[in-house]
């Protein structure tokens, strides 16, 4: 049976996407996938959004460290947490837009 370069490519184009797919790196995993809340006017404001969204997220999570790094000039949040699994993990947060305010 012969196949098609139409269908043969479709079949290439599918398992590049999905192999893309599978290796995209969740948001908040780094610096690189910095999680932004959008319509932080300050830091108080914007730490209780931090909060919320890490206990939204991560149900039963508990907080361990909080640090602060700079990078590139921009600011980031680097939240680690334990969850409810066991499992430490740190959340970082873009705080550019509203660090210092």
């Amino acid at each position: 049976m012969q196949r098609s370069v139409a269908g043969w490519c479709f079949a290439v184009a599918l398992t590049v996407a999905g192999a893309a797919y599978a290796q995209a790196p969740a948001p908040g995993t780094s610096v690189a996938t910095a999680i932004v809340l959008p319509g932080i006017q300050h830091e108080t404001q914007g730490v209780d959004a931090e909060y919320a969204y890490i206990k939204k997220n991560y149900p039963g999570a508990k907080l361990k460290a909080q640090s602060l790094i700079p990078d590139k000039g921009r600011q980031y949040d680097a939240i680690q947490i334990t969850g409810a699994d066991g499992a430490t993990r740190t959340i970082y947060f873009d705080i550019t837009a509203w660090f210092g305010k």
